[in-house]
């Protein structure tokens, strides 16, 4: 195994062993009315980049600087940006006005931008809001971000879906800066640890340009890393909920001269509202980083986590609704089916200041994801006959990720300039066994344990197991970026190239045959933005971008006519077209947008059987329009959002004898919607009510007349009581209990229901 350079070991070795110069920049926030604003985030850039929150007064320092000038950036949830040149050994006096939006952003671009001016629709929920609605998963951290569906197949593989774009390969997820996907880009959010999460960022349409594969429909960024205060500081927790689940969370944040240590961890275990159908989980990161050299930053990051999980079966569909009464949490599935992963990912970051205005950083990151998972969930409504579609799959993946990248931001009175330019590459292979399983007994409804009579049974319903297959995966990829942001008064353009060198290739044990593919494509972003109105602290802005994102295809060895042989699916190639505006003020967030995106050879799979699948290319289109609006009115906020999506098949022949094209995506709701508030009824009472509204879409594409899934609402209410340094969280969500199917299963007359009812109870002590 190859070493990687700068190896993170090289870089804990010397974290401890320099020392900085003694110059210190200090200072206070308040608001408009003198009040002390703790808990912002003041960033400062040049010699060394450093950050740290303000106390509960307000107050920060920053020791150990080397002496001279520094850019300041002062950030807090609920205030405008503020930002200015100071000196060392300066008093900075620092004045926020209420915002109801985070000021800047940084996954539009990996650099940090003011989020009123980024050309793309982007959203982001803060870690308050994440606590006081109680959130317990993913779909109750995300569910203020606009034109998003939410959907577990059997207690893994959790999904979200946004413009028409259903397949986890399709939108990136990234961690704390680092990429989470497996080599064909699909990325497993089962793992994402949601009580460490501090703060989420959602950048809508293809980033190619800026992130390279899989960002085709977006850039999701979960940060973990506790933000730093002047002192020591963190959080213990702990949580019930219905269902049998029960969780601990913590973190902290231990700061020296100049640097610190901090950390944050989940553990969680639930019994799941299906039968015999639990999960446990494990998560934790780790981050040292230490100035050194004067000019230099070294940070190292360790992210675990570690999920063990039983799998549920789906539910048999008739007209949509379930066949024969079929309960959500009935499980007919074969009990010991089940998901049980590790991913260890270790970053090692310098950044280092050339000058004021020019910072290299490099980062090298090694990542190992260890995956076993089963089938078995597999049951159909009648005539159909069936087996339980028992299969297995052990894999162990490992990837480098080595990434150099230059920004260069100059300023002016008028002219602001800011360039991104680097370098990226990276390796991996995946290592796959996969035995064979015949003769399995087969099912049909409504009795699903009770075999159909036959030769087969009396076999083991997961069948006969027989030889094991295994898979070889390689994987290089070489990039080029260049991305030039220019602001000229109330102008802005956002220009941005990538190229990407993709070089794969596939073996099996069971054939001589190897799926070989090589492939390059330049992958461009065009970004306007204008502010048409800027008058006694509002603003609006017009923004619009052309972008097009790039993804090659997962190589495959399929048996055709009796022979294996490569099957290689044409890269896929998604451009989108965008236009909206943004309205922002002291007290009111808004934005709204009209997309039009086509993708071109996207991979479309389906079942033609219980354990065969069809794997062809498919274009599609899809066009909408999607808005948000927040407020902040004194302590109280409220967010609603709407999402219109028509997403259809442009070309889609599975078959000479079949054509769909035309049809509607399957599981795309022509209409999204939410609404939800934070209202303080008390000093240190906040009641937190949500709606979330998943128009009906049909359950597959594929055939004629497909089942239309039925509409659904979900409504949930949390209550946070504040006392000194203790948070206590009452939630419920999916008030009304409604029974809804939240994912399609493969293209199956089956589907996976969504979470019912269920109440919480959080407690965090912080200090």
């Amino acid at each position: 195994m190859r070493c990687p350079a700068l190896a993170p070991a090289v870089l804990a070795a010397v974290l401890f062993a320099l020392h900085c110069a003694a110059a210190t920049i200090s200072g206070r926030v308040r608001d408009g009315s003198g009040a002390a604003v703790p808990d912002a985030l003041v960033e400062l850039s040049g010699a060394v980049r450093r950050a740290v929150l303000a106390d509960e007064s307000g107050a920060f320092v920053f020791d150990g600087l080397p002496d001279g000038s520094y850019r300041a950036r002062v950030v807090r949830a609920g205030f405008s940006e503020w930002e200015r040149v100071v000196q060392t050994g300066q008093a900075v006096a620092v004045e926020l006005v209420p915002s109801p939006v985070a000021a800047y952003v940084e996954t539009a671009s990996r650099i940090p931008e003011l989020a009123v001016r980024v050309p793309f629709l982007l959203s982001g929920v803060n870690r308050d809001e994440v606590e006081k609605a109680g959130a317990v998963t993913l779909e109750d951290a995300l569910r203020s971000v606009p034109g998003l569906q939410h959907g577990t197949q059997g207690n893994a593989f959790t999904r979200v879906a946004t413009r028409g774009l259903r397949d986890t390969a399709d939108t990136l997820v990234v961690m704390d800066g680092v990429p989470l996907r497996q080599l064909n880009g699909s990325a497993d959010l089962t793992m994402v640890p949601v009580q460490s999460v501090q703060e989420v960022e959602f950048v809508k349409g293809p980033a190619s340009a800026a992130y390279g594969r899989s960002a085709v429909g977006g850039v999701m960024q979960f940060f973990t890393t506790p933000p730093a205060r002047r002192g020591r500081s963190g959080d213990i927790g702990f949580g019930l909920a219905s269902f049998g689940h029960r969780e601990t969370m913590g973190s902290a944040s231990l700061p020296w001269r100049s640097g610190r240590l901090a950390a944050s961890g989940q553990l969680q275990g639930a019994d799941g509202f299906q039968e015999g159908v639990g999960r446990d989980m494990g998560a934790m990161t780790l981050m040292a980083e230490q100035t050194v050299a004067q000019r230099v930053n070294l940070r190292l990051h360790y992210f675990l986590s570690d999920v063990e999980a039983t799998r549920g079966s789906i539910v048999p569909l008739v007209d949509g609704r379930p066949a024969f009464g079929v309960r959500r949490e009935d499980s007919f599935g074969i009990p010991d089916a089940r998901f049980d992963a590790r991913l260890h990912s270790l970053t090692g970051r310098a950044d280092a200041s050339l000058s004021r205005d020019v910072i290299l950083t490099h980062s090298t990151n090694f990542n190992r994801y260890d995956r076993f998972f089963t089938g078995g969930i597999t049951i159909l409504p009648p005539p159909t006959v069936a087996t339980k579609g028992y299969f297995e799959n052990a894999a162990v993946q490992d990837t480098w990720i080595s990434d150099t990248m230059l920004n260069w931001r100059v300023s002016g009175d008028q002219l602001r300039s800011t360039f991104l330019g680097g370098f990226t590459h990276e390796s991996g292979g995946q290592d796959q066994n996969s035995p064979n399983f015949t003769n399995a007994p087969t099912f049909r409804g409504p009795d699903w344990t009770t075999p159909v009579p036959g030769p087969n049974a009396a076999n083991d319903p997961r069948g006969i197991r027989g030889p094991v297959t295994h898979s070889r995966f390689e994987q290089g990829i070489a990039s080029l970026y260049l991305q030039e942001r220019l602001e000229y008064g109330p102008f802005g353009t956002t220009l941005g190239l990538r190229w990407d060198r993709f070089d794969q290739s596939l073996r099996r044990s069971d054939t001589g045959t190897v799926a070989a593919h090589v492939r390059s494509r330049v992958s461009p972003r065009v970004g306007a933005d204008a502010v048409v109105l800027d008058r006694g602290g509002a603003s609006l802005v017009w923004f619009g971008n052309w972008v097009e994102g790039f993804r090659p295809q997962f190589p495959a060895l399929s048996q055709q006519g009796g022979l294996i042989v490569p099957q290689l699916l044409r890269p896929e190639v998604t451009r989108s077209l965008e236009s909206g505006l943004r309205v922002r003020s002291g007290r009111w967030f808004g934005q709204a947008s009209y997309f039009d995106m086509k993708k071109t050879d996207g991979q479309r799979s389906f079942r033609s059987g219980p354990e065969t699948f069809v794997f062809v290319n498919a274009t599609t289109r899809v066009n909408g329009l999607e808005a948000e609006l927040r407020s902040r009115i004194g302590a109280h906020t409220a967010w609603a959002h709407y999402a219109h999506h028509n997403a259809r098949h442009i070309e889609f022949r599975p078959t000479l004898a079949a054509d769909f094209s035309g049809f509607r995506l399957r599981m795309a709701p022509n209409h999204i919607a939410g609404a939800g508030a934070m209202v303080q009824i008390l000093r240190n009472v906040t009641w937190s009510p949500a709606i979330n509204f998943v128009g009906a879409r049909p359950l597959r594409d594929n055939i004629l007349n497909p089942q239309i899934l039925p509409s659904y609402t979900l409504l949930s209410s949390a209550v946070s009581v504040d006392l000194k340094q203790v948070r206590f969280v009452f939630a419920a969500t999916n008030l009304t209990d409604v029974y809804y199917i939240a994912d399609d299963f493969s293209a199956q007359n089956a589907g996976n229901p969504g979470m019912p009812r269920r109440v919480s109870l959080q407690v965090r002590y912080r200090w």
